[in-house]
């Protein structure tokens, strides 16, 4: 259909039916109507529209990894391989999205619970709306080549810097001429010649590129990415894939295809059995073979015995989970069992002479099963139930 309905979620621990949501109608990528009202109003004003929404800043992970040139199945088990390495969770338990690479080697990833997923299509559906797509908070901002698009959103600045790039830009507590003036740089580096701010601009931002302003209503009329979080499969869609697939299989046999079908199974089974030979050579240890080439890359990439993550990169994720605001912000560390020293840079030693924001941050590292205490000369002092 060529009428969407888009809407920018609240906080997912905050979603149901009363909640009120910001909401665009476009027909052919032109705004139809603009709005904020309850879920469950939209889904009798719009009764089971399709819908493609966008993530509360604080609910999203969206990260610009650094890779070498790869694509298909190899770029997918890359960013598998860098993610899994930052989560604390089974990776089978997240639905991982990612665009294309970028020319300099980069590629936007982001990442969401499939229970937080499987939780926001039942409340649309509850509310007689179908969610078509999940998308990161900035990539549904409007763009154009060379330009970029910011939005201040509460403690964020919202960037979209290209149809499947974008950041979010994180300035509560923080000197925000400075934030302003690094967003400018990191802009120009990436090519960007001009801005579009969303409402106002704000009077920190650096004068280095030039400025516009958009309306509000503008926030979400931007052209749809190339990629999206992937979305469990509802029990509707699965007759029709069924179906689908029944349909392709003898539309292939009228056509005469099945012969050139089993032609390259054959091959393609020739080579698999070929490559899983020349594997069992170069790694005799490994005995069942399933997929040569991610396992021979998985191989290379671990130590020769296998080993638990060392207790100091536990606790560190385990904090920097807890506190995303310190990422970027430790000048250095010190740590013996059980206990580590965080020494904070000046604008993290500011943010932790904010007594509600220690209590806050003690408060979520005790959900991690640690302590947090702050000490003399700007550092923390994080320790766990193991230290001595």
């Amino acid at each position: 259909m060529s009428t969407q309905l888009r809407m920018r979620l609240p906080a997912l621990d905050r979603l149901d039916g009363d909640s009120a949501v910001e909401w665009a109608q476009l027909h052919k990528d032109r705004v139809l109507a603009t709005g904020s009202d309850r879920l469950s109003t939209l889904g009798q004003r719009f009764p089971q529209a399709m819908v493609h929404a966008s993530l509360d800043p604080q609910d999203l992970i969206l990260l610009e990894l650094q890779l070498p040139p790869l694509s298909g199945r190899r770029l997918q088990a890359a960013l598998q391989g860098e993610v899994e390495a930052m989560l604390l969770d089974d990776l089978q338990e997240v639905a991982l999205g990612h665009g294309t690479q970028a020319a300099d080697g980069t590629v936007a990833v982001a990442w969401l619970g499939l229970h937080a997923i499987a939780r926001v299509q039942q409340q649309l559906q509850d509310g007689g709306l179908q969610l078509q797509a999940l998308h990161p908070t900035p990539l549904l901002l409007p763009w154009s080549t060379g330009q970029a698009t910011l939005q201040v959103c509460g403690e964020h600045v919202l960037v979209r810097c290209g149809r499947d790039r974008g950041f979010v830009q994180w300035c509560s507590g923080r000197d925000l001429a400075s934030v302003m003036q690094m967003l400018a740089v990191r802009l120009q580096q990436t090519g960007v010649q001009a801005v579009q701010w969303i409402d106002a601009v704000p009077p920190a931002w650096a004068e280095r590129l030039p400025s516009s302003v958009l309306a509000q209503a503008a926030q979400s009329s931007g052209p749809l990415p190339g990629w999206s979080l992937p979305l469990p499969a509802t029990g509707a869609g699965a007759p029709r894939l069924a179906i689908g697939l029944a349909l392709a299989a003898a539309v292939l046999a009228a056509l005469g295809l099945q012969l050139q079908v089993s032609r390259w199974q054959g091959e393609g089974e020739a080579l698999r059995q070929d490559m899983a030979r020349q594997f069992s050579t170069h790694f005799p240890e490994i005995h069942d073979v399933v997929d040569p080439v991610l396992q021979a890359r998985r191989a290379l990439a671990v130590p020769a015995a296998p080993r638990e993550l060392p207790a100091v990169q536990q606790q560190v994720a385990s904090v920097l989970q807890a506190i995303p605001e310190l990422a970027g912000q430790v000048r250095s560390l010190h740590y013996q069992p059980g206990q580590l020293e965080m020494e904070l840079d000046a604008d993290a030693q500011a943010l932790a002479e904010d007594a509600q924001r220690l209590e806050r941050w003690q408060q979520a590292t005790q959900a991690q099963g640690l302590q947090l205490a702050r000490e003399a000369g700007g550092r923390l002092r994080i320790s766990s139930g193991a230290a001595p």
